[in-house]
């Protein structure tokens, strides 16, 4: 059963949308699959969104799969067919962000219809100075103390190997581990 997919109120007609620059079809097309994603609990498919909206079927796939590579939303792949769920921002954390050397680390918690994650979107400057989201990730509550320990020890073990080595040189490895078995 194929639900109803829900429409925002303000889509554009085809003379006003043509008349769109090709960056603005972009921007708008962006936001409308935002608002389509926020109206839809449920999750929405590519068939559906082009159904009813009409840009085609190559244009819903890359502009869903950009807002999934940026955490705005959640691909869930169910058989042959992707489903698009919105992530709905319950706590913006505004204390944890981080700027970077050459990014913004932005961190948020959201919910969808499979529970509550940790957003990190990673967001750089554009060309206007505004600060873009570039992309992200999610991760559940239930995996994000792994995840962190995965971190801490990526940390330690890999990046602090060596301290005499430079980040973008060579890559410092760990030490071997010492061999359990008795030779000869």
């Amino acid at each position: 059963m194929v639900l109803k997919l829900v429409l925002p109120q303000n889509i554009l007609n085809k003379e006003n949308y043509s008349a769109l620059s090709a960056l603005q079809k972009g921007e708008y097309i962006n936001n409308l699959l935002r608002q389509v994603l926020e109206l839809n609990p449920n999750g929405v498919t590519i068939s559906q969104v082009d159904n009813a909206l009409g840009f085609g079927h190559s244009t819903i796939w890359h502009h869903l799969g950009s807002l999934a590579d940026c955490a705005y939303c959640l691909k869930m792949e169910r058989g042959d067919t992707a489903v698009y769920n919105f992530n709905k921002v319950l706590h913006s954390l505004d204390d944890c962000n981080i700027q970077g050397k050459f990014y913004y680390y932005d961190f948020d918690i959201v919910e969808n219809l499979f529970g509550k994650f940790v957003r990190m979107q990673i967001k750089q400057d554009d060309e206007s100075g505004n600060l873009v989201v570039n992309n992200g990730i999610i991760v559940g509550t239930n995996s994000y103390g792994k995840v962190v320990d995965s971190l801490i020890k990526i940390r330690d073990v890999y990046l602090n190997a060596d301290k005499n080595k430079e980040f973008f040189g060579e890559i410092a490895k760990p030490r071997p581990k010492k061999s359990r078995l008795k030779e000869g």
